[in-house]
């Protein structure tokens, strides 16, 4: 099986999915059925992206992938000191939200888009992928610039409903 999957090392190392032999939490299974965690991750990728092709679990898949990968990276960067990668995944999950928001609003709609969910999940990996840093990207080239325009605002709605809320758990313990 090994010299089988020996074939797969140069897709592996082309894919950048290397250093996903370091992954804690694939060693000792991995190592118990004598496979490299990099095969694992490859075939399981390669199985969920073929199944999203032909529209088997698409949107649970998109979303899946779209959230287990950054949020192990996301506990590596809090875990990390000295590394700058915590605006990375902190852009990610801002857009992520904004993301998934519209796509509650809007995607019954955009299901019927050939391809959807493949190029929702293309977009994510252009998000959260460390050589493309798509999430500090597009971070910085729209949400900085319209949080700025309308922090104060933002801020001052926030603390609005913060206070009324405030006052109606006090009126509801005081009575």
């Amino acid at each position: 099986m090994n010299i089988v999957l020996s074939k797969l090392d140069p897709l592996i190392t082309k894919f950048g999915l290397d250093n996903t032999d370091q992954m804690e939490i694939l060693k000792g299974p991995c190592s118990k059925i004598g496979v490299r965690p990099a095969h694992v991750v490859f075939i399981a990728g390669s199985v969920a992206l073929f199944s999203i092709l032909f529209g088997i679990a698409a949107r649970f898949l998109s979303t899946f992938i779209s959230i287990i990968y950054p949020a192990y990276r996301s506990i590596q960067a809090i875990e990390s000191s000295g590394e700058n990668d915590d605006k990375q995944w902190l852009t990610y999950w801002i857009l992520f939200s904004i993301i998934t928001l519209a796509d509650a609003s809007i995607g019954f709609a955009l299901e019927f888009i050939p391809f959807y969910h493949i190029l929702k999940l293309a977009l994510f990996v252009a998000l959260f992928h460390p050589q493309v840093k798509g999430a500090e990207k597009l971070y910085d080239q729209f949400v900085h610039p319209l949080y700025l325009k309308h922090h104060e605002k933002i801020d001052k709605g926030f603390q609005k409903v913060q206070e009324k809320v405030k006052q109606q758990v006090n009126d509801k313990f005081q009575n």
